[in-house]
């Protein structure tokens, strides 16, 4: 693992407390990773923001712009009303939003897309595609959940999920397989506390190398347990960022009046 900066980070200036850790895992301690998505959002001076998994409307509260919000049991608890004028929630998986063409048919193009949905490997990476295809050039996608702290919690078992632990699932391995599948993005790792964020940028919409390939890509990693092979074996593989003040490389330049 080739950790570039362990910071002490905060949610919107409040201090995050570290979870537990197994040998051999990374700390990830950078500043929250809702602020931080939120200065990537900012930086894009994004028009759309496309969101899979906002439940609970958490980090929709945060956005500003205009935004799409998919999941399959809204369960709104956060004030999400606030300064974007257009809004569409879509309750249902984000699967069958992606079937229905809604993106196509009204021509919104995502500048910002988050993928915090079911945290399976196979979902996470259909997600990717699908989002990546919706996108322009200059799209960037943002992937929670990407640097788990034990075996447990790594695991695509649901028993940490159901004794309400924090659980990443196998979300990581979206990471692992982009590297080698599409070394073609840019895919950055942040130590955006608690469990990480991967920002990957330099999309191409028109690649076909996940879709045509898809059920190989995911029997490559679908039974890779960091328990078994241990957790060197994917963050030997990554460099993790520093997120504070990542966002600032991803600034476009203003527009003008």
């Amino acid at each position: 693992m080739k950790t570039v900066s362990k910071l002490s980070g905060s949610l919107f200036g409040r201090r995050q407390k570290g979870l537990h850790r197994d040998p051999g895992f990374p700390e990830i301690s950078g500043q929250g990773y809702l602020q931080t998505l939120v200065e990537i959002v900012t930086a894009r001076q994004a028009n759309w923001y496309l969101e899979i998994g906002s439940r609970s409307g958490t980090s929709l509260s945060k956005i500003g712009c205009n935004f799409i919000a998919i999941d399959p049991e809204f369960q709104i608890r956060n004030p999400v009303f606030q300064r974007a004028q257009k809004m569409h929630f879509f309750q249902m998986t984000s699967d069958e939003f992606f079937a229905d063409d809604f993106l196509a048919t009204t021509g919104i193009t995502p500048d910002v897309a988050f993928i915090d949905g079911m945290h399976h490997f196979e979902f996470a990476l259909r997600d990717f595609l699908n989002c990546e295809a919706t996108m322009g050039p200059d799209g960037v996608i943002v992937l929670h959940d990407v640097c788990p702290s034990t075996a447990a919690m790594a695991s695509r078992d649901l028993t940490e999920l159901n004794a309400k632990r924090a659980w990443t699932g196998d979300v990581w391995k979206v990471v692992a397989a982009l590297m080698d599948h599409r070394p073609d993005l840019e895919i950055h790792v942040l130590d955006a506390a608690k469990t990480g964020l991967c920002v990957i940028h330099g999309l191409n919409p028109d690649s076909r190398i996940l879709r045509d390939n898809l059920p190989e890509i995911i029997a490559q990693y679908i039974d890779v347990d960091i328990g078994s092979v241990g957790p060197a074996w994917y963050y030997d593989r990554i460099t993790i960022k520093p997120s504070h003040g990542f966002a600032a490389r991803l600034a476009v330049s203003p527009k003008p009046d």
